[in-house]
């Protein structure tokens, strides 16, 4: 007969850790190394604006791992041209931001390089009329959200379904908390294809409500900004 290994106490208690272990999406996601990039289609008041394109990279694994998301934003609104290349660099299973840059193109150029530690949102403004510095308070737990830039609620997504979170506006040069409250699953079609998603909404605290469609992987699929009739969706479901 053959003899049978019996596993030791070192294995078994491996294995129950693994049982165990709660399925946590960011974290997953984090650790495989997955990343996004797309197209978002921009309309206001029922009119295309303009695109808005974007990349999200991970590299390494666990708590050492880094995540870089770019993007550029050109739309041609009502009010003048605006032109975004937003660049954020995150750290760690949350995604905790580290720096922040964005380039300002159309009517009002400038640009913003700031860097979040310590409490502190630190920030670099130059524009055609001189160079500014600027710093307020960064609460744990911030996020950043630059108005316009629609491929950054996926780092919302990942931090919170349900609660409050403070949330950093670069370009505003402050900080507001805001609530979000998870929807549930809803159907909707993109670029022809019929796909469950998660509709989130974000009542930032004196500020417009945002709704955000999300899919298990928090990657962002469509955003609305009800009272300005900003839409943004992307030109196709990712796989």
């Amino acid at each position: 007969m053959r003899n049978r290994r019996r596993a030791g106490p070192t294995t078994v208690l491996a294995l129950a850790l693994l049982i165990a272990a709660p399925a946590v999406p960011g974290a997953l996601h984090a650790q495989a190394g997955v990343g996004d990039e797309g197209t978002f289609q921009v309309s206001v008041d029922g009119r295309r604006v303009g695109t808005e394109e974007f990349t999200i990279r991970q590299t390494g694994s666990g708590a050492n791992v880094e995540t870089l998301a770019t993007g550029r934003v050109q739309l041609n609104l009502p009010t003048g041209t605006l032109e975004l290349a937003p660049r954020l660099r995150a750290t760690g299973l949350q995604a905790d931001p580290v720096t922040y840059e964005v380039a300002v193109g159309g009517d009002s150029p400038r640009r913003i390089v700031g860097s979040l530690g310590s409490g502190r949102f630190s920030a670099r403004i130059v524009s055609p009329t001189g160079e500014q510095l600027r710093e307020y308070v960064a609460s744990t737990g911030a996020i950043v959200l630059d108005d316009g830039v629609a491929h950054q609620y996926y780092f919302l997504a990942r931090r919170v379904r349900n609660g409050r979170v403070p949330i950093i506006i670069p370009r505003e040069n402050r900080q507001v908390m805001a609530t979000v409250t998870d929807h549930g699953e809803e159907a909707l079609t993109v670029g022809g294809v019929r796909a469950n998603l998660f509709r989130l909404v974000i009542q930032p605290d004196g500020g417009a409500e945002r709704h955000v469609w999300v899919d298990a992987l928090n990657r962002v699929i469509r955003v609305e900004i009800p009272s300005t009739n900003y839409v943004a969706v992307r030109t196709s479901i990712p796989r």
